[in-house]
């Protein structure tokens, strides 16, 4: 007898994912970029924090080669 391989029931997310994308199609284009600067707002912490690690990597490759010459 073939061993099959047995994957989790997804249904309940494919039946979400395609909830949002009928309720995203029904919305006005002022809503959805009503929705992306909400979204802008929420990630901007993580970018911010994102570029500040940045720039310390930087200054801190500029010292090191300031030091090595």
């Amino acid at each position: 007898m073939e061993e099959r391989s047995r994957y989790p029931d997804i249904g309940d997310i494919i039946a979400r994912k395609a909830k949002g994308r009928l309720e995203r199609a029904r919305m006005s284009f002022g809503e959805k970029l009503d929705v992306l600067d909400m979204l802008r707002e929420d990630v901007a912490p993580i970018v911010e924090a994102r570029r500040a690690r940045l720039l310390a990597r930087l200054e801190k490759a500029k010292r090191a080669a300031g030091a090595a010459e």
